[in-house]
């Protein structure tokens, strides 16, 4: 949880507020089968474009952990709410671990947003046992 915490300030400190309060973001944490931990950064709202490369490679640098950028937001008017960071993040890891690869056997153990995590993924973790406080969640 100390880590995705700390992915999350790291994000809070690098973005301006304006953007913070159009555009909701979720690290989180996942740990690989060879017990090293990565971080999962991903982005939603209106004007969402991705997260950077720059901010991904000072993320990395700050937290001496590998830390991956989620797939783009879905397009379309309509299709996203401020809370699908979350979302995004559970579909991207769910589809790496099925990929295979250094994803095989990966592990996700924590989740922090930079807002409340929405009902839909607060029932979604709670379902794979997490406890969810607001905008953070720990597996058991």
């Amino acid at each position: 949880l100390t880590l995705a915490r700390n992915a999350m300030n790291f994000i809070v400190g690098y973005l301006p507020a304006r953007t913070l309060s159009y555009t909701s973001y979720c690290a989180a944490v996942i740990k690989l089968q060879n017990g090293n931990r990565a971080v999962l950064v991903t982005e939603a709202g209106a004007s969402a474009s991705g997260i950077t490369g720059t901010l991904l490679s000072q993320m990395e640098t700050a937290l001496h952990v590998p830390v991956l950028g989620g797939a783009s937001p879905t397009p379309g008017q309509g299709t996203w709410h401020m809370n699908d960071a979350e979302q995004q993040a559970l579909a991207v890891f769910s589809s790496a671990v099925q990929d295979g690869g250094v994803w095989q056997g990966a592990v996700l153990k924590a989740v922090v947003a930079n807002r409340a995590i929405c009902p839909s993924c607060t029932y979604t973790l709670q379902q794979h046992g997490f406890a969810v406080n607001g905008a953070e969640a720990v597996a058991p």
